[in-house]
């Protein structure tokens, strides 16, 4: 199902205001962009995001901070709770966020403030003395990998997209640089100028963008990783934990401590 965003309007006088999009299927919006600043997070289900070049997974348990006029995408992997949370173009306002596509830990405390912002009725002067403890919480995740690179060459992108599609499939850099008649080190070079890490590096992290939205849906750990194509689930969970700094478990339910969260 595609769908059309819509276009957000913050109240005068206020810094934010939160619009919900509840979706009982995969749905897709188009590309588009906005004059304010974007939080895109879930209360449930996986969202999934392209933009500044990157393809992102987001559980509940993160967001993704899109800076004002940037072009994204996004879409739910079967039914899904969205919010959008829009900010005032304010550089003192948001000062902690850069002006790049990046992740924020959605810790327990920004969540129910964001829904209480949302859901509360409030005086004026209440809620934005709300909104600002809200902006002061806003933070970079520590670790912003999550987020895939993908190649622009044409043929690339047929590799990568390949590799989403079936992400079990074993062909080598050799067997793909044959497939589009280069030399592997051609391939093997183009794909890293384009996406800054190897293809065997990028294929283990687009495994772990399918393994977050798979464990969101409670799936086994067990299951997943044998879908992914690993022999062994504590070779999945260890490349888990050099990516994210948590077990795969961690990661969904966003544990206190957690690295990441």
């Amino acid at each position: 199902m595609t769908e059309t965003m819509e276009i957000p309007r913050i109240p005068r006088g206020f810094l934010l205001t939160t619009l919900e999009h509840d979706v009982s299927t995969s749905t897709d919006w188009h590309e588009h962009s906005h004059e304010a600043d974007e939080l895109l997070w879930s209360e449930g289900g996986i969202v999934t995001l392209e933009a500044g070049g990157r393809v992102w997974a987001i559980p509940p348990a993160l967001g993704v901070w899109i800076p004002a006029r940037t072009p994204h995408r996004a879409a739910t992997v079967g039914a899904a709770q969205v919010r959008a949370t829009y900010l005032t173009h304010d550089p003192i306002a948001s000062s902690a966020m850069p002006a790049i596509v990046t992740g924020v830990a959605l810790s327990d405390a920004l969540r129910a403030l964001l829904l209480h912002n949302h859901r509360a009725q409030l005086d004026s002067a209440a809620r934005l003395r709300l909104q600002h403890v809200i902006l002061d919480l806003l933070a970079p995740a520590p670790q912003t990998s999550f987020g895939l690179s993908m190649p622009t060459s044409g043929h690339l992108r047929a590799i990568a997209e390949a590799v989403l599609t079936h992400p079990a499939d074993k062909r080598t850099t050799a067997d793909w640089a044959q497939l589009h008649g280069m030399h592997q080190r051609t391939l093997a070079r183009q794909f890293e100028a384009e996406t800054g890490i190897t293809f065997t590096q990028w294929r283990i992290q687009a495994r772990l963008q399918l393994a977050i939205r798979e464990l969101a849906n409670g799936a086994a750990v067990v299951s997943i990783s044998r879908r992914l194509g690993y022999r062994n689930p504590s070779t999945f969970i260890e490349h888990f934990r050099t990516l994210t700094g948590q077990t795969p478990t961690e990661y969904v339910r966003g544990d206190a401590g957690s690295a990441a969260a």
